[in-house]
């Protein structure tokens, strides 16, 4: 089918973690205000499944994208501790506590999988604080999902998908410059991630979307479809009559050799000869017996003997 947008990044890796968080669990917790003691039982539950969804996706962490990988999981559990520190009855205490055994279980992990460079003691905390952190993330996948595409960008053009493409990173990208623009400062380490100078550069890759046209497309799998047919046409005309004739005498000699056929195709090629040749000696036996008859109407040579006869008598 192609790339297109499902296949983007953002979209393919979008709930790599949550298995692994208790995502859909402590969302609930969130959703419902509940009091701290379900915020223990799930990290119990996070301590187990943290570890297992690590070693299911091992591969994808380590497909060259091992820091984004590790960037989207802190985006997404710092966002659980703010919503969870702003509930009712997680004073200092319990919200230090749920952080710090959060912080403790995927240090282990990483540590035990040699990711050390998704460690929390690596990052700053503070660009995952809330007031940043969904748009960061916003921009974060964003410029991961350009970057992915620029290389793609020969075969994009050649896709169906194109159009659409094309006008998602428009859509996506006239929102996020307004928050760059308000903020540069802010968002210039995302940019710096991936070694982009300035948001530009990003606006400039998506220039580079030129889409074939669906009719552009459909005329040019016409013409070498065409060309095709021109180009084998009488070979195949050729091969398929060789075929045909080689099939018939094929049949015709398994037929002769191995049925009653031939018996019957001997009797009657001799019978014609047969019959030929007595038809053959037939008419030359009567071209002999037949005399040479030729009428005599030469009216002349009577008068003559006429008047030879008179003569004579005279």
């Amino acid at each position: 089918m192609g790339i297109s947008v499902d296949e983007l990044p953002s979209k393919k890796y979008k709930n790599i973690w949550d298995e692994g968080i208790c995502y859909s669990e402590v969302n609930n917790i969130i959703a419902h205000k509940k009091i701290p003691a379900e915020a223990y039982k799930w990290i119990g539950k996070f301590q187990k499944n943290f570890k297992n969804n690590l070693e299911t996706h091992h591969v994808e962490i380590n497909n060259n994208t091992r820091e984004k990988r590790c960037r989207d999981l802190y985006y997404i559990v710092y966002d659980i501790l703010y919503k969870l520190k702003n509930l009712r009855g997680y004073d200092d205490i319990n919200y230090n506590a749920i952080k710090s055994a959060i912080k403790h279980y995927i240090n282990s992990e990483f540590i035990n999988k040699g990711y050390a460079s998704c460690l929390p003691d690596s990052i700053n905390e503070a660009d995952y604080e809330y007031p940043n952190v969904k748009d960061k993330k916003y921009m974060d996948d964003l410029v991961e999902d350009i970057i992915y595409i620029e290389q793609k960008t020969n075969e994009i053009n050649r896709s169906l998908e194109c159009n659409g493409i094309k006008k998602y990173f428009e859509g996506e990208l006239s929102k996020i410059k307004l928050l760059y623009e308000a903020d540069e400062q802010k968002y210039k380490k995302i940019l710096q991630y991936y070694k982009q100078d300035n948001f530009d550069n990003l606006i400039n890759i998506i220039e580079k979307i030129r889409c074939n046209t669906v009719e552009d497309f459909r005329e040019t799998r016409d013409i070498e479809n065409e060309e095709t047919e021109v180009d084998f046409l009488p070979l195949h005309i050729f091969i398929a009559s060789i075929l045909s004739l080689f099939g018939f005498l094929l049949i015709f000699f398994f037929l002769y050799q191995a049925t009653p056929f031939r018996s019957w195709f001997d009797r009657k090629i001799r019978k014609k000869i047969i019959f030929a040749n007595n038809a053959n000696d037939e008419v030359s036996h009567k071209i002999l017996e037949e005399p040479c008859e030729y009428p005599n109407t030469n009216s002349y040579s009577d008068e003559y003997h006429v008047l030879y006869n008179s003569v004579a008598d005279n």
